[in-house]
């Protein structure tokens, strides 16, 4: 009987470990200086993403170049695309993949994402998602962080196959929790495929509940309050992230652990 008045676990107690775990990765490689100094939760609205093009291409440039300055990545040189443009073969520059596929192909090499970084990446858009701000910021975001990932002195913190999730934790420890979270597609199970267009969604790794759950991670370290979070936060996700800023509250060890991190900004050695 007392078994009923227990509270079952938001996420299984493995993924919960793996998201702090991932979280403490990105923080040890990219600098928890930066992180409490200078990052922010970016919200989908004119206060981080003021103006407005006069083309699609416009449009998402000036998204593109928003995301690169909240991920402090101000210095690399990019260029946003329609993917449709694209006429070359897809393993001469990498991010077409990263971008709409959210796979890690491409190379792993710290020394090749440097001189990368230094020359010219191109981040590719589909111009359906300039209709839905939301995906494209997450795109972008997380296109620029699996780029970054192979700047890091510490191995990833997961198998290969889980590299995308781990960008994705990253993506959320650099602002853009809320983006992910609102764009993470749930499951459906079966219906009308007729009812989904691809072309508006994000393609993710993570959940829903697992992105809300590392944006939980996000805000107990910078001390955001709820009511921040949940104004901006989709409706079936808010009791959700009420929830699970209590349980990553409960897990102190965890958190400690990650306030422990001391960590220089990882551009400090290439100014």
């Amino acid at each position: 009987m007392l078994g009923l008045f227990k509270r079952e676990p938001l996420l299984d107690e493995d993924s919960i470990e793996w998201l702090f775990e991932a979280f403490g990765w990105s923080l040890n490689n990219f600098g928890s200086d930066a992180f409490y100094q200078h990052t922010m939760l970016i919200t989908p609205t004119p206060k981080h993403f003021p103006g407005s093009g006069t083309s699609l291409d416009e449009m998402a440039d000036l998204m593109m170049n928003r995301v690169k300055t909240y991920s402090g990545l101000d210095h690399w040189p990019t260029q946003s695309m329609d993917h449709h443009q694209f006429n070359g073969d897809p393993e001469d520059n990498a991010s077409i993949h990263q971008v709409l596929l959210a796979t890690t192909e491409g190379s792993s090499s710290n020394t090749d994402l440097i001189g990368a970084s230094q020359s010219h990446l191109t981040l590719f858009y589909e111009p359906k998602q300039v209709g839905n701000p939301e995906v494209m910021i997450a795109n972008f975001s997380h296109a620029l962080m699996v780029h970054l990932a192979a700047l890091a002195e510490l191995p990833p913190s997961c198998k290969e196959e889980l590299l995308p999730h781990l960008t994705e934790v990253m993506a959320v420890a650099h602002g853009f929790g809320l983006m992910l979270a609102n764009t993470a597609t749930p499951y459906r199970g079966g219906g009308c495929g007729n009812c989904r267009s691809p072309a508006m969604e994000r393609i993710g790794s993570l959940s829903e509940r697992e992105v809300a759950y590392a944006l939980a991670i996000f805000c107990k370290l910078k001390t955001i309050p709820e009511k921040e979070v949940g104004r901006h936060l989709k409706k079936s996700l808010k009791g959700f992230f009420k929830k699970a800023l209590v349980d990553v509250g409960d897990h102190h060890d965890a958190l400690a652990n990650l306030r422990a991190i001391n960590t220089p900004s990882i551009f400090n050695k290439y100014n």
